[in-house]
């Protein structure tokens, strides 16, 4: 317990050692004369007496009246003298972009000092900042205004505002801003105010910032679809991107022109409202139908098929397959069966004499063999003809029944079979 307690009180003067060994200097640029938008550059520099361990991780918080970036620029690695010893470590930069004029308060940096391994091993406060920002005359810092030494905007439309629309058609507008100095985060949303009869939609910017030589190049993509509800003519509004050049201390516009455009009212077009009015109306019979429907299907394929399963086709088709296969005993089960099923079972009585001598004879090895079993086959199916042809559906009968004296005899007890 003992060795416990002076260890970690040996780690706490160790953290407090190295707290009071780093040193925190803040400062901003330019000090003096900024104006609303400007780029003002905020420098932290964390400095260790001796060696640094490891660089250290810088935040600031939020300040009322400004936005506060951290540049993707790195640390610049730096040592100096204080008091004749020798201290190293690393600046780090923030961009300020003031929204409003009058004082700012920047909050104290908090610096977290970390260990040779990346564990927190405590945190240093900076000092707090201020900075007196000016709004020129004519700017109006309510609007997105920038502060720079050249700023462009670019517009795109797609397809052309001249050409032809019909309602329910769209036009797409797509605004490139881009400024010295000025990432795209800091770039305010343009209004985009639209007549009655239009709709419109704006997509999220898309920010495309470049560093040439260090020096940066902040640009943004704005897209925006108008969207015509209605016939008539509509003019979309113009945007402007007020900016200060800082070189000819003067107030700048980069515009946009709007465009005129005519909507017709096509007789067979539909606007959006009724496509979508009718596909519901459609999807309610659709569904509707189906719900009557469905009960009714089923119970016409069910009735078919128990239909079929008590057709003599049915019957004469398993008949043929148990011939196949050869089993006498099978066979004789399907023939009772489609004999009952057939329209003249009285005709087909003499069919079954060999199966029952098989099958009820005397001899209680009987022979029977594929053979026997393909000529039954085949004297079931003329026979099935000549049923077909005394009903009529295979046509006259032309022809003499063939070997009347084994087809027209009596009929067969159906039953024996199954009692034997």
């Amino acid at each position: 317990m003992r060795s416990f307690l002076l260890a970690a009180l040996l780690c706490c003067i160790g953290l407090t050692c190295r707290a009071q060994d780093t040193v925190v200097r803040s400062r901003i640029d330019p000090q003096t004369g900024a104006v609303v938008g400007q780029h003002v550059r905020i420098m932290i520099d964390v400095l260790f007496k001796g060696d640094m361990p490891r660089p250290p991780r810088v935040t600031i918080g939020e300040a009322q009246g400004a936005q506060i970036l951290r540049t993707e620029t790195q640390a610049t690695t730096m040592s100096d003298r204080i008091d004749g010893q020798l201290y190293t470590g690393q600046r780090f930069e923030f961009a300020l972009y003031a929204r409003r004029g009058g004082t700012i308060d920047v909050p104290p940096a908090t610096v977290t000092l970390l260990d040779a391994k990346g564990g927190e091993v405590g945190t240093v406060q900076g000092k707090p900042l201020q900075i007196a920002i000016s709004v020129p005359a004519g700017v109006d810092p309510s609007a997105p205004v920038v502060a720079t030494v050249k700023a462009t905007l670019e517009e795109q439309w797609s397809p052309v505002p001249t050409a032809p629309f019909k309602t329910g058609d769209a036009l797409v507008r797509t605004i490139i801003r881009t400024a010295a100095d000025v990432p795209a985060m800091a770039m305010l949303d343009l209004a985009f105010p639209v007549p009655t009869g239009v709709r419109v939609y704006v997509d999220p910017p898309q920010g495309e910032d470049s560093v040439d030589r260090g020096d940066l190049t902040g640009r943004r993509v704005d897209r925006v679809t108008y969207i015509f509800e209605s016939a008539g003519t509509f003019e979309i509004p113009a945007v402007v991107q007020p900016w200060w050049d800082l070189n000819a201390s003067r107030l700048r516009q980069a515009q946009g022109a709007g465009a005129t455009v005519k909507v017709a009212s096509v007789g067979h077009a539909r606007s959006w409202r009724q496509i979508a009015m009718i596909a519901a109306g459609t999807a309610v019979v659709v569904s509707g139908f189906g719900w009557w429907m469905v009960p009714r299907a089923r119970a016409f394929w069910s009735d078919r098929r128990q239909r079929w399963h008590q057709s003599e086709a049915k019957a004469f088709r398993d008949l043929e397959r148990t011939c196949r296969q050869g089993d006498v005993q099978a066979i004789y089960r399907a023939f009772v069966i489609w004999r009952q099923r057939s329209a003249q079972p009285r005709m087909l009585g003499s069919l079954a004499e060999e199966l029952e001598q098989v099958l009820f004879g005397s001899d209680r090895n009987p022979v029977w063999t594929g053979v026997e079993s393909r000529r039954f086959h085949e004297d079931v199916r003329r026979a099935r003809r000549m049923v077909r042809r005394a009903q009529g559906i295979a046509g006259r009968n032309d022809l003499p029944p063939l070997n009347p004296s084994r087809y027209n005899e009596g009929g067969l007890d159906e039953h024996r079979f199954a009692t034997r």
